[in-house]
């Protein structure tokens, strides 16, 4: 778990250093990424062989599952926006054009972000924790890439989940990560890639911005507690999402050889 306590540790210092908590939250991303070089060019060393960055995902595009990583969080955001407004807790809030404009600009530094975040949690952990045989994998990492916003939440000014009761917020906010762990670890697999990751992390935090963007509401509180990242109904429909990949086992994808896992051997080890 060297991976993870890197990632975590740097995270808990952003959280405590940071004046800014968006700002930290943002710059957070980039510690799964850089615990991977650690771990890839320092601990195990794998990363200084090009065979050894293949378990990553990074070699194939897995283009055939891009709309569907796409079209499931847009789905979910959907139900969940759907009973905001049925219940009369949010109404329509046409964006200003700037507003509009920044989130399109936003988007491509956005993929980069979510990719850094990405390859440490479904490029690098998921594939690991998979290698031991334990059971339910996907939700583990899930999990555990919840636990890693918790200083963010907690420590960092405005850096995370900042309306609603935290103590309630925080354990549907970690269950829906757990569940969306199970959605995107079967996406990996599938694909072989960890491009469909990203892309699917990223449509659900642009879809988030845009329903943020466009709707207004009086009981932010009300709002954070029923939908959105962290609640109720969103919980609902990842984990629904979660039992049906969960009873799919994904086939190898096409043309690819099953291939080995980062194996965090220490430095010094023999290779065989």
């Amino acid at each position: 778990m060297t991976f993870y306590v890197m990632a975590l540790t740097m995270c808990v210092v952003l959280a405590l250093t940071w004046p800014n908590g968006e700002a930290a939250a943002v710059f957070a991303m980039v510690t799964p990424l850089l615990s991977v070089l650690v771990m890839q060019l320092v601990v195990t060393r794998d990363g200084w062989r090009r065979s050894g960055w293949t378990p990553l995902g990074l070699g194939r595009l897995g283009t055939r599952l891009w709309p569907v990583a796409v079209v499931t969080p847009v789905a979910v955001l959907l139900v969940s926006e759907a009973v905001l407004r049925l219940t009369g807790l949010t109404g329509w809030h046409l964006p200003a054009g700037a507003d509009s404009v920044a989130m399109l600009v936003d988007l491509p530094v956005m993929l980069v972000f979510v990719f850094f975040e990405e390859i440490g949690w479904r490029g690098y952990l998921g594939p690991l924790l998979a290698s031991t045989g334990r059971r339910v994998p996907h939700l583990r990492t899930g999990l555990l890439h919840g636990i890693w916003h918790l200083p963010l939440v907690f420590f960092a000014t405005g850096g995370y989940l900042t309306e609603g009761n935290r103590w309630i917020i925080v354990p549907v906010f970690l269950a829906v990560l757990t569940c969306a762990g199970q959605v995107y670890g079967w996406l990996r697999e599938v694909s072989g890639s960890v491009y469909p990751v990203v892309i699917m992390h990223t449509a659900f935090n642009m879809g988030l911005a845009v329903a943020v963007a466009s709707t207004a509401t009086d009981s932010p509180d009300a709002v954070a507690a029923l939908g959105r990242e962290a609640g109720v109904v969103t919980l609902v429909a990842v984990a629904a999402a979660a039992l049906w990949t969960s009873t799919r086992r994904p086939p190898a994808p096409a043309g690819t050889t099953p291939t080995t896992v980062p194996t965090a051997t220490p430095v010094g080890a023999p290779v065989r």
